[in-house]
């Protein structure tokens, strides 16, 4: 039982399959005021990571949408979702085949959500999907599934960095990586230990294309807990790279959302995703 409890246990009562609340309804219900968190940043109303959004999740809502501005949030039963769909569809359970459309933008997108890691003032080309976080989606003909969001520890409502460079001893007085520098943050997912090819979407865009033997092992030890030898020369840059990207994208309210394909062939669906769509993080130079 968390000091949220009290909002699942409204939900419940209710006997709706939508509610809606303004953040005022829901302080009156939970007996104490909302963070500045909640007032200020969608993730806080993130379906996973917290403990307040396992108050609703836990008795099988989840947030469905949410206006910041106007401080109100719908919350939808699970149940309800799995009946409705916000557009149509040609296959039961399936959705359309994604179609991607290429523009080109003097400023990345990106840029006006936050300052991430990586970023250029040159044009950009970037492939927008419609997506929603569906249960899954058809990229380039591949079936992906959603897992889950990418949502780092956090404490006091804020993201706890680590600094895991400063715990290698570097008795060879090797470099820092570009990317190995500055604060990290610790993240995982709930997921199999097999292999197949991810997507990282934020906004209806791909933003990051992967492969990997071990789902479960790959953003586990890799990108979620970066090891202090991975900061220097000879380590994993991409691991810290990413890692930054997936804490930067949270700060400001954008947690990525993470979509995996699971196949033998891995390496061959990533090369052939990669030649159809030009993404923010997949750089020869990480």
């Amino acid at each position: 039982m968390t000091k949220y409890s009290a909002l699942g246990s409204f939900l419940t009562s209710s006997g709706q399959l939508e509610v809606k609340l303004s953040f005022s309804e829901i302080e009156k219900i939970l007996g104490f005021k909302l963070p500045p968190s909640a007032h200020n940043y969608p993730a806080w109303w993130a379906n996973n990571g917290h403990a307040q959004a396992k108050s609703w999740v836990g008795v099988g809502f989840i947030t469905k949408t949410l206006d910041i501005s106007q401080k109100t949030v719908l919350f939808c039963k699970k149940e309800a979702l799995e009946h409705r769909k916000s557009f149509p569809i040609s296959q039961p359970n399936k959705f359309p085949s994604i179609q991607g459309k290429t523009i080109v933008s003097n400023q990345p997108e990106w840029k006006q959500i936050c300052s991430v890691a990586e970023g250029s003032s040159k044009p950009f080309k970037k492939t927008v999907f419609p997506v929603h976080d569906k249960t899954s989606i058809s990229v380039c003909g591949y079936e992906f599934h959603f897992i889950q969001q990418l949502i780092p520890e956090c404490e006091n409502e804020q993201v706890k960095e680590y600094h895991p460079q400063k715990e290698y001893s570097n008795r060879e007085g090797l470099p820092l990586l570009a990317n190995g520098s500055g604060a990290f943050c610790r993240f995982c997912i709930n997921a199999p230990a097999v292999s197949g090819v991810y997507l990282w979407l934020v906004d209806n865009q791909i933003i990051y294309i992967g492969e990997t033997v071990n789902l479960k092992r790959r953003f586990n030890v890799g990108y979620g807990k970066i090891s202090p030898r991975n900061c220097y020369m000879g380590g994993q840059s991409t691991n810290c790279k990413m890692n930054k990207v997936v804490m930067e994208y949270y700060k400001c309210g954008k947690p990525i959302s993470l979509y995996f394909h699971q196949t033998e062939d891995h390496k061959y669906v990533e090369l052939d995703l990669l030649k159809k769509i030009e993404t923010r993080y997949n750089a020869k130079d990480n």
